[in-house]
């Protein structure tokens, strides 16, 4: 086995994901001296190659999913919660996403149904519970589902299957949290771990 080491020049990464059908890596770095996140687009076998290096001028990206023909960022931004780039032509092709009314700290976690893009806020704030902000893809707020009783989110993941979203907390016990949508209304379930 043949080890590489890969050096890039800008900050930390931030988050990453593989585009496994065409074999690219995209990786996010943090804020730059100019203020801005890089997203760059590279080689999976050859991370040192890149094809598209992009400026975002947010404060952090937190994370990423690709589903379909693009790839959606969460932020952690004082007026942007997400975003959507082309995975073919990122440059020309991409739509923000505003930060919904009714939401006062930045996602953790983005998941993609369909025509839904799902972003976790986690209830870190005093005083503040998680919540799932649902917005299409093409940028407009469907719901803000409230979790009343969850707290300290950490991550969510979408069952393909299903259709329901099972959030992690870091509370001490920490909580599995299954999110369900039934007759049009979204429900939840807490299972305590430990």
């Amino acid at each position: 086995m043949i080890k590489r080491r890969f050096d890039y020049s800008e900050q930390k990464i931030t988050a990453q994901v593989i585009d496994e059908t065409n074999s690219y890596l995209w990786v996010a770095f943090s804020q730059n001296e100019s203020g801005n996140c890089v997203l760059k687009k590279v080689s999976a076998f050859q991370p040192d190659q890149v094809y598209y290096s992009i400026d975002i001028a947010v404060d952090e990206i937190v994370d990423m999913k690709i589903s379909g023909s693009y790839i959606y960022l969460a932020y952690n931004d004082s007026s942007l919660i997400g975003a959507k780039y082309s995975l073919t032509s990122p440059l020309t092709s991409s739509t923000d996403f505003n930060i919904p009314s009714g939401i006062t700290e930045s996602p953790v976690a983005v998941e993609v149904n369909g025509s839904s893009v799902y972003y976790l806020i986690p209830g870190n704030s005093s005083g503040t519970n998680s919540k799932i902000s649902e917005i299409t893809t093409s940028g407009v707020l469907v719901e803000n589902i409230d979790l009343s009783t969850v707290t300290k989110s950490k991550s969510f993941v979408l069952d393909s299957d299903t259709g329901d979203l099972w959030i992690v907390t870091y509370t001490s016990p920490v909580n599995l949290v299954r999110v369900y949508e039934f007759a049009e209304d979204w429900y939840y379930t807490i299972t305590t771990l430990g």
